[in-house]
């Protein structure tokens, strides 16, 4: 039983107890990141990913292509509206990047919704 405390003690400080000032900033540059991100990703140049070796495991130890691979070079097409190199690269972004752009979002209202809660704590 006390070898028990002990990791769970040891775990606790890993939640890292922060004060409501502590987490309204935490909040906040989480949104930030939630909202300059896709606008970096934008700017990019169409061809940014299309340069450079794999570091797909898959691809590097064992020579053949997973199901993900190539994956951010199609997105990167499609949201340039280039769709046949998007489906050349992988088929599959046509699914996932609606799929993404949807859970972006949510979490983004998730945490706007947070931090309004964690503002009100602080007044």
């Amino acid at each position: 039983m006390e070898q028990r405390s002990k990791w769970v003690n040891k775990l606790a400080i890993l939640k890292f107890n922060l004060t409501p000032r502590q987490r309204v900033f935490k909040s906040t540059i989480k949104m930030v990141i939630f909202i300059v991100l896709p606008i970096i990703i934008v700017l990019l140049p169409e061809n940014f990913f299309d340069k450079g070796e794999s570091i797909c495991l898959s691809k590097v130890f064992f020579n053949q292509e997973c199901y993900a691979c190539g994956l951010t070079r199609a997105c990167k097409h499609l949201i340039h509206l280039n769709y046949e190199k998007a489906f050349a690269y992988n088929m599959g972004s046509f699914i996932v990047l609606p799929i993404f752009s949807i859970l972006w979002i949510s979490w983004f209202f998730q945490e706007r919704k947070k931090l309004k809660y964690l503002v009100k704590e602080i007044k």
